[in-house]
């Protein structure tokens, strides 16, 4: 309960940017005294820092002396495994990213592209000056988060990898590992469009589509970790592959092929596609997949009720008319009363998704319980 207090100081400070400890206090919704104890805990533990004493404004007022998160000396390091490559980052703890690098990865199995991603993060973890508080790991798929384990990620063909655990012997740092599209949920409740808010679902669509949903800012995991696939609402059965034709039909990788397989272009990979998506009939592939998604959607908004969406598409702004087909269709089938320019946003994240996804594994571990979280 103590760590959990701190944990509300650095949020409130985050949110306010400096400030006194009067708002900071009224912010967290804790007594002046538990203030005066956590913000001491954490200036010693150098996550906060004191700024020199101002006054409110033109010199009015009673003097005091800001407290600040110190972005500058702590950062977390992140690591998103996506079906192709592996993305390396270092990520200040204001959720700006420092460094960013990507690598192609070997088609060998698991072990090669951890050996890959561990290499990569001592790398950059030997060159960085600044505090590492934190290894984030992000990944598609069914993630045991408890465990530290990929269950099953279709698209990579990986059951049962001990990923956090190889990664944290490989660099020697605390390391944790979830869901790419849990952690986007806590990237957007902590630096994006979603803080605050009482009930959300985050849409994550990549070779690998997932969702995720938070009831009273709390993440949802289920007992398993296993909540948020898409797959058998999409078609999948129980003896059918975890990644069924329809919903494959879907991922980016497909989109790519079918535009190969229709002569539409010589696309060399997706962002490819996406560059070329003046064309209408590239335009056709990625709306007909909102259409069908926004359908998803909209029964997941007549479920649950949420006070925001947000969506992690990369043709949501890029490619024409694919927000209006989402926007649309949800307006067309979800319950008589929703609005959904108001309810729906894309991502706070779009050009950095992989790399904040996976910092935010780490980031949220550190806004939750700041002191276990560098005691480690």
């Amino acid at each position: 309960m103590a760590d959990g207090s701190a944990g509300s100081v650095l949020r409130a400070v985050l949110e306010l940017g400096p400030a006194p400890r009067s708002a900071i206090a009224r912010h967290a919704s804790i007594s002046p005294a538990t203030l005066t104890w956590q913000s001491r805990a954490l200036l010693a533990a150098g996550l906060l820092v004191e700024l020199p004493e101002t006054t409110a404004s033109a010199g009015l007022g009673r003097p005091y002396s800001p407290l600040a998160l110190n972005a500058a000396g702590n950062v977390v390091m992140g690591v998103h495994i996506a079906a192709e490559h592996v993305t390396v980052a270092v990520v200040d703890i204001a959720g700006t990213v420092l460094r960013s690098s990507r690598f192609p990865h070997p088609g060998t199995g698991p072990e090669g592209i951890l050996d890959l991603a561990a290499a990569q993060v001592c790398r950059v973890r030997d060159e960085c000056t600044e505090r590492i508080v934190g290894l984030g790991v992000a990944t598609g798929g069914w993630v045991d988060t408890e465990t530290g384990t990929v269950v099953h990620h279709s698209f990579l063909g990986w059951r049962d990898v001990p990923v956090r655990d190889r990664l944290a012997a490989a660099t020697g740092l605390p390391t944790a590992l979830d869901n790419h599209t849990r952690a986007l949920m806590y990237a957007e409740q902590l630096y994006g469009t979603i803080r605050a808010v009482p009930s959300s679902i985050m849409l994550f669509v990549g070779n690998v589509i997932d969702v995720a949903f938070a009831i009273h800012g709390r993440v949802h995991y289920g007992p398993r970790s296993a909540a948020g696939s898409l797959a058998r609402w999409l078609g999948g059965t129980r003896t059918g592959p975890i990644a069924p034709a329809e919903l494959e039909g879907l991922a980016d990788h497909a989109l790519l092929r079918a535009a190969r397989d229709r002569s539409l272009g010589d696309f060399g990979d997706f962002p490819d596609l996406l560059d070329r998506a003046a064309d209408p009939a590239v335009q056709e592939l990625f709306r007909a997949r909102a259409v069908t998604l926004g359908g998803v959607l909209a029964a997941l908004i007549d479920l649950l009720d949420p006070a925001a969406v947000v969506i992690s598409d990369r043709a949501y702004t890029r490619v024409p008319g694919v927000r209006q087909a989402y926007l649309d269709t949800v307006g067309d089938q979800a319950a008589a009363g929703i609005e959904p320019d108001r309810l729906i946003a894309g991502s706070t994240f779009q050009g950095r998704v992989l790399e904040t996804a996976a910092a935010a594994v780490a980031l949220h571990r550190l806004f939750d319980r700041p002191l276990a979280a560098i005691a480690v």
